[in-house]
């Protein structure tokens, strides 16, 4: 599968709701970690998403962004291995992103949010950058 992947400047922090989704759909996020180092051009695949654990949200900054869908639903392991897969094959393509546009992350972290749309539940991931000139505001 490949991802369109999305340059934003995120001005409002996302935070998912406490017994049901948030006004916006979101229902969980996921923090992970990249162990990809700066300046390896041939990482692991499983370096891309190491890790996993529950985060309460993604702070407002500058990201690189990709959106999938998935089977994950609300009471499901999210962290199940067919939806960490997905989530990293989307991470990978983030990062494969950052070189194109020559972004450099702001840090290691991966952030999952998983949320409802349309019926159907999506993915997104998020990889803060450091801000440059071409971020499109949203």
């Amino acid at each position: 599968m490949s991802y369109r992947i999305h340059s934003l400047e995120l001005h409002k922090t996302i935070t998912p709701g406490t017994d049901s989704p948030d006004s916006d759909g979101t229902f969980a996020i996921l923090a992970f970690s990249s162990l990809v180092e700066k300046g390896n051009l041939e990482p692991k695949t499983e370096d891309h998403l190491a890790g996993g654990e529950t985060a309460t949200e993604i702070p407002s900054g500058y990201y690189l962004f990709a959106q999938g869908t998935c089977g994950a639903e609300e009471g499901r392991d999210l962290f199940a291995p067919e939806l960490k897969s997905l989530y990293r094959q989307a991470a990978e393509e983030v990062w494969l992103e950052s070189l194109w546009r020559e972004k450099e992350f702001a840090d290691s972290r991966v952030f999952v949010r998983l949320l409802r749309e349309d019926g159907k539940t999506a993915f997104q991931i998020f990889r803060k950058v450091l801000p440059g000139e071409n971020d499109v505001q949203l």
